[in-house]
This record gives structure tokens, C-alpha cells and sequence, in this order.
């Protein structure tokens, strides 16, 4: 099963709020992968967006190409509304390469 822990909570530098995930199985040899979620921005959709990344979040390659995953939202995204982030970045790990994020330690 392709798996998508938690690697970094808050990673600066994206258009909205950004998590870094570690990935297994590799997405494209990359071994992290970071998602953030975009407000809307004038006639732009809200959307989440997948890229590969290295160890500190940032984009591998110096690209911000999207990745399967990256889609609009067809609905206006209010920051700061944690259950929604959350849904859209596991929707995006599903879409990227069918990871499934693990839920992290309650301790």
C-alpha cells in the first residue's frame, strides 16, 4: 500500500498552506512530495496542489509544475478550516500516486 506520512506540518514559500509528506513508494524517485492548498484568487478557483520536493519542502527541480493530484476546487476554501485542508491534501496524495496519509501518533 502507497503510504504518505507527515514529514513537515508548515512549510513556507506556497501560495497557501503547505505540509511536506514523506512518500512510500517514491513518487518519481522523489521521496517527498508537498501539498498546499490555495485560496481563490480573483477569477482563479481555489485548488490544491501537488508537487515533488526535496527533505525541506521545497519544490524538486526548482518546478511548480502540478502534479496529478493539483486540482481545482469547486468551492470557495476559507483558510484556517483544518478538516477541509486535510480532506483536499488526502485527495490529492490519492490522485498523485494512491497514497493513503497514516494517521500520526496521538502521543
Amino acid at each position: 500500500m502507497a503510504t504518505a506520512a507527515l514529514h513537515l506540518e508548515h512549510v513556507g514559500g506556497y501560495a497557501g498552506p503547505a505540509r511536506c509528506y514523506a512518500v512510500d513508494p517514491p513518487y518519481q524517485s522523489h521521496r517527498f512530495v508537498t501539498v498546499w492548498v490555495q485560496p481563490r484568487m480573483g477569477h482563479q478557483l481555489a485548488e490544491v496542489c501537488a508537487v515533488p520536493a526535496d527533505e525541506s519542502g521545497a519544490a524538486a527541480g526548482q518546478s511548480l509544475m502540478r502534479r496529478p493530484g493539483s486540482t481545482p476546487l469547486h468551492e470557495d476554501y476559507v483558510p484556517g478550516d483544518m478538516a477541509y485542508e486535510d480532506g483536499v491534501r488526502a485527495l490529492a496524495l490519492m490522485l498523485l500516486g494512491g497514497y493513503a496519509i497514516e494517521p500520526q501518533d496521538a502521543s
